[in-house]
């Protein structure tokens, strides 16, 4: 008698910890997806390039990371025209060539979208390797930018 009620409630445990959420997600999905996307950031919107995954569990929250790239440096500039310049250095963390491709979106001094968005980019990133994405605003009123990044299609 006593193994069976350990063993119900152990099974209740299980099915109670499988239908926990995760700021509005069941189960185990990125943290990033719930995160806002702050001005002059760089956002991996695939998350299967860079994410934290946590999954609760009877026993607390398991944590998992994938990690194919991370981003060494960025920054932004001002062209001689006024234009917002803004780059970031692309690290590959797998022993295999990877294909990223990266959008810029730009917004003036209110905060406001310019719609003057970039097409998708393709940046090559060889196995263990860096490359730098860069992308330039189309007019002289972009003062903040969001990059986009996400793996080659």
């Amino acid at each position: 008698m006593k193994r069976h009620f350990i063993l119900v409630a152990s099974l209740v445990l299980t099915l109670a910890a499988c239908g926990s959420t995760q700021n509005g997600y069941s189960g185990s999905h990125p943290v990033q997806r719930t995160s806002t996307n702050e001005l002059n950031s760089i956002v991996f919107i695939d998350h299967s390039l860079n994410r934290t995954d946590i999954t609760k569990t009877p026993f607390g929250e398991k944590v998992k990371d994938t990690v194919k790239v991370t981003l060494d440096r960025s920054g932004i500039t001002n062209t001689a025209t006024g234009q917002l310049e803004v780059w970031t250095m692309i690290r590959n963390r797998t022993d295999y060539d990877l294909q990223i491709e990266g959008k810029a979106l730009f917004f003036d001094a209110n905060q406001a979208p310019l719609m003057d968005e970039s097409m998708w980019r393709r940046v090559y990133v060889p196995a263990n390797g860096t490359a730098i994405y860069k992308e330039t605003s189309l007019n002289n009123r972009a003062e903040y930018f969001l990059v986009e990044l996400r793996e080659g299609r």
